[in-house]
């Protein structure tokens, strides 16, 4: 999408532009246009005592008002305002009237006019019929707009155009089609929405059943007799002040910033400072008095001993005192170069911020200095440390224990794993300690509504995101600070968490210039509430003296000579696909050809080249249209996934070939030789057990050619660059090498020199046997790795952020194509001077290597300028508006939660149709594990144990093993013990839903995203289960 409104911009996204302003920036307006003639927590009692109002509103409306005492206006819309505004205040009223059939003309400037316009503009745009809006008609609104804001500015005494500057960055900001989609997809649900309200309230009047109404209203009224009576009955001078947050104690270092500073209920009252019964002398250069609205706060700019004392509060009649202790600073447990300092001073000032500095420069000590610092000034404080992987929190935990000594002896630094999310204890560990280490996720799911013990952000009083560089669109860094944003804006909280984001590299976000590199910088800062970043500006020569560039080595990649297991593999994929135009397949396709062409036109277009990316896609493209056919017919829809599963374990060899050896491969066709000949015993015709007996013959020929086969030249030059490097440093030698896939990591692992003592390091999303590796394990590797038990391992992109090995001297990306970020990254974990970084690729893979550099040097430059711009106000709106739009995802996501209904479905068999199980035989447990609640299902499935030390716990639910449906032999899912009942549980990859009332297959990646109902599982469900 275009970033500016005119030529390249579609009509549609300008419509969604206006979706944005009418649904969000002036009800906004109007909201705090109310907020300014009517306190929130005074509506109710004055909308009450209206006689017009007490007939007009409807039993929403009236819950609404109810609520804005400890809701505010957050759900208020530009009717209900209106409504209220006009029956209140008779004297706001348009120059020609209310009822005037014009708009109000370009001269009639007055508080009802702007009402009036505003009304009338949204239901223009619900309601205009089309969506087309052209370039002058989206500039003439906008126009509009803005002269609107800029007199409602000047109404409420708003400062820096606080709402123009919104319509001037609406009109021209950057729109991606997600959020044009999703503006254009509320209007319709608001148009929808109002049909359907108008059409209700018509039934109504024709029916002459008022009862509900009626019935509220008079309870509204009794409600209004009882607050008046009680209105009398207290005086004015005697109401009590509500502190929201109170005064408390402070402690800060001599020259330390610090506030002292309480949050109070109602209108804003007069207040005053005193230290010691004397006034404080707020405009001089040490004390500034920066209460605002219901915040009464006192700073000291540079906290000086005589600072220290009892200060006092005087609001309205009231005074409440508070103890500032001003101390010399201990000496630091983590001692900080100068360049370090550098990038520590505004994390102690208390701000957010961004330490952008590259790696190996220590980010982690600086992060350690600022929560020693917290700490002591803050004898509450509560810190958490959020890094992504598990691998890389036992890391920088243990590093804490090692540091913070003290802390650690009285049990107060803690590690919470993320197999413990639904612990009920998660409350109790996090209130005794100071300092909690988590992944992102495990935060969330203990800030989510649904929680067994839900927490609120604002617990901690600072959190520190480690790779703050993935808080961006939809990623968990995101996703736990929306917590932050609803905090913020939702709950007006005003003790926020300090947010301290580390990050070697940004990144662009595959920026092609400085100015969207910039643009993405901003948008990281802006979901990270930060508005300054720490940049190294002032010790810059320092810096360069305690980090490296390791010496970059490129080796092109080579082909072997003569390579007849390729030919071997290529054939097979041959012989394949000529089972796809079989005649039983030519009749299927011709049968159902009216409804299914698309699966025709597929099977009918087969790339060519099968070594490339566009085969691969090809066949998962292929693969979702057969699954869409799997009711049609119990042969040929098993047939064709059979055969593409086939041609996708050839292209997976083929891929391996290229970078290993011939055994890695002649073992992956064993492995899955064993699962497809057990599913082709149900095979239904004789194609899937040719292609099967195929299967078996291509590992024949395999065997046969042996080891009379040239070795991997990749591996060879990779083999001899480490075998140099060994040899000048022996045992003192680390070697990381990166590769693309599991598989890849263990069998290069196996591989590479005995000396070696090589490992693989892989991630823990996936079950250990498909290359994945526990947290416990992962953490084990790093440790031997750093004490020399291996001097190689073999990792993943699990190991390219943070991994702290100061011996590693040799850094090699095996052909792995990376962005720009985890190319940093990974040159970043060479730790050695003199260390090199060496890569083995392709031209193609060189070229992406040549982009990622060209992004390094615009991301500097983004990094450079954007740390010299002031851009408070910018990242405000930004951040406002991010928050703007998740609201709008929450509420339609719980729109369609409630829209869940009970359905008559069926869950079958992803690869042949089979039916499993009917859908009314599906429970759930904490909409994370799908069951089937019958017992018989237990004798329809093949298992498969896995080892003991493998059968790890989750949500309460310990797995035994794998489920393989004997009716067709393939995999459908797990057998589980919840609650000591063994269950067959279903996993998504394996099943189709199928809509009976539909008769078709719908698409439902995730069982949560499932338009019918699962209940969860109930004591009865347990009953009938166990009879």
């Amino acid at each position: 999408m275009a970033t500016a409104s005119g030529s390249g911009v579609s009509h549609k996204t300008h419509y969604a532009r206006l979706g944005h302003a009418s649904q969000l920036l002036i009800p906004n307006m109007l909201k705090e246009v109310l907020a300014h003639f009517i306190p929130s927590n005074t509506i109710y009692k004055t909308v009450s005592k209206c006689n017009k109002l007490n007939k007009r509103l409807k039993p929403g409306e009236w819950a609404k008002i109810r609520d804005a005492a400890t809701k505010g206006y957050s759900e208020f819309d530009i009717s209900l305002i209106y409504t209220i505004l006009r029956n209140l205040y008779p004297n706001i009223q348009p120059s020609s009237g209310w009822s005037h059939p014009n708009d109000p003309m370009p001269h009639e400037v007055s508080l009802g006019d702007d009402m009036e316009r505003c009304r009338r503009s949204r239901n223009h745009i619900l309601h205009r019929g089309n969506t087309t809006v052209t370039d002058k008609e989206l500039d003439d609104v906008f126009t509009d707009f803005k002269l609107i804001a800029e007199r409602l500015e000047v109404l409420l005494g708003k400062q820096n155009k606080e709402f123009s500057s919104q319509f001037e960055h609406l009109r021209t900001c950057c729109m991606d089609e997600n959020t044009e989609r999703m503006y254009l997809d509320q209007l319709r649900e608001l148009m929808e929405k109002e049909k359907d309200t108008l059409e209700s309230i018509q039934a109504l009047e024709d029916r002459g059943t008022y009862t509900e109404e009626r019935v509220l209203q008079v309870e509204h009224e009794l409600q209004s007799l009882k607050d008046t009576v009680q209105s009398l009955n207290t005086s004015h001078d005697d109401q009590i002040l509500v502190f929201r947050e109170p005064l408390e104690d402070r402690t800060c270092f001599e020259g330390d910033t610090v506030s002292l500073e309480c949050v109070i209920e109602g209108g804003k009252k007069p207040s005053k400072w005193y230290k010691d019964e004397n006034a404080v002398r707020v405009l001089s250069d040490n004390f500034r008095d920066e209460s605002k609205d219901q915040t009464y706060k006192l700073t000291i700019l540079h906290a000086t001993r005589e600072d220290a004392g009892v200060y006092k509060i005087l609001i309205g009649n009231t005074s409440k005192d508070v103890r500032l202790n001003v101390i010399e600073r201990p000496p630091s447990l983590v001692e900080l170069r100068s360049y370090q300092q550098e990038l520590a001073e505004l994390a102690l000032k208390g701000e957010n911020t961004i330490i952008c500095a590259g790696t190996n420069a220590g980010k982690t000590y600086v992060a350690f200095h600022v929560i020693e610092s917290h700490l002591l000034k803050n004898p509450r404080g509560k810190v958490v440390f959020i890094n992504k992987t598990n691998v890389l929190l036992g890391q920088q935990y243990k590093r804490a224990c090692d540091t913070f000594t003290t802390l650690h002896f009285q049990g107060k630094i803690k590690i919470w794993k993320a197999d413990e999310d639904d612990s009920e204890n998660f409350e109790t560990e996090i209130g005794n300690a100071r300092l909690i280490f988590l992944t992102p996720k495990s935060l969330c799911n203990q800030l989510i509504e649904t929680a067994v013990t839900k927490v609120s952000i604002d617990i901690f009083t600072l959190i520190v995101l480690d790779e703050c560089h993935h808080t961006h669109d939809k990623s968990v860094y995101n996703e736990l600070m929306s917590y932050y944003r609803i905090a913020k804006y939702r709950e007006k909280t005003h003790r926020l968490p300090q947010i301290l984001g580390l990050t070697a590299s940004p990144g662009t976000n595959k920026a092609k210039d400085l100015s969207s590199a910039k643009d993405h910088l901003r948008k990281v800062m802006a979901n990270l509430d930060v508005t300054k970043l720490s940049v190294v500006q002032r010790h810059r020569a320092e810096l360069l003296q305690y980090t490296s560039i390791p010496e970059k080595v490129p080796i092109a990649s080579a082909t072997r000579q003569f390579d007849p297991l390729k030919d071997i593999l290529l054939g097979a994929m041959e012989y394949v696909e000529n089972k796809l135009n079989s005649r039983i397949v030519s009749n299927f396709l011709t049968e159902n050809l009216h409804n299914d062409r698309d699966l025709y036109e597929a099977l009918g277009n087969t790339p060519a080249q099968r070594t490339e990316v566009r085969y691969i896609q090809w066949i998962g493209e292929t693969k979702e249209k057969v699954e869409h056919v799997l009711h049609k017919d119990p042969k040929v829809p098993r047939l064709l996934h059979a055969c593409l599963r086939h041609l996708e374990l050839y292209t997976e060899c083929l891929e391996i070939n290229s970078l290993l050896e011939i055994d890695q491969v002649r073992e992956m066709i064993m492995q899955r030789y064993a699962d497809e000949s057990f599913a082709s015993q149900n095979a239904n015709t004789n194609e899937e057990t040719e292609i099967v007996s195929k299967l078996r013959d291509v590992f024949a020929e395999i065997r046969e050619i042996g080891r009379n086969i040239e070795g991997n030249p990749d591996i060879k030059n990779v083999i001899e660059r480490i075998k140099n490097e060994y040899q000048q440093l022996e045992e003192d030698s680390r070697f990381i090498i990166f590769v693309k896939t599991r598989a890849t990591a263990k069998a290069l692992a196996e591989r590479l020199p005995s000396y070696l003592r090589s490992t693989h390091l892989t991630g823990s999303h996936k079950s250990v046997e498909e290359g994945g590796l526990p947290a416990h394990e992962q953490i084990e590797v790093l440790e031997k790795f750093k004490n020399g038990e291996h001097l190689c391992i073999v990792a993943t992109s699990v190991g390219c952020e943070g991994l702290d090995v100061p011996q590693c001297n040799m850094m090699i990306r095996y052909r792995f194509s990376a962005d720009e970020i985890n190319s940093l990254q990974m040159r970043g974990r060479v730790r050695k001077r003199e260390g090199s970084e060496v890569i083995v690729g392709t031209t193609q893979e060189f070229e992406t290597e040549k982009k990622n550099i060209q992004r390094q040097f615009l991301m500097s430059q983004a990094i450079d300028e954007v740390s010299k711009l002031n851009i408070t106000r910018d990242i405000a709106i930004a951040e406002k508006m991010v928050y703007e739009i998740e609201e709008i995802e929450r509420r339609s996501a719980n729109l369609k939660l409630t829209q869940k209904r009970r359905g008559l479905f069926s869950i079958n068999c992803k690869y042949c149709g089979v039916v499993i199980t009917d859908g009314d035989l599906m429970r759930q447990v904490n909409e994370k594990l799908f069951l089937v609640c019958d017992k018989s299902m237990l004798t329809r499935v093949e298992r498969r144990q896995i080892p003991k030390k493998k059968q790890r716990e989750f949500d309460g639910c310990k797995k035994l093993g794998k489920a393989f449906g004997l009716e067709c032999g393939h995999n459908w899912g797990s057998i589980v013990i919840y609650k000591e009942c063994e269950f067959v549980a279903l996993s998504q990859d394996y099943i189709k839903i199928f809509d009976r009332q539909s008769d078709s297959f719908i698409n439902c990646e995730k069982w949560n995203d499932l338009k019918f109902k699962i209940e969860e599982i109930s004591d009865e469900d347990f009953m009938n289960y166990n009879r």
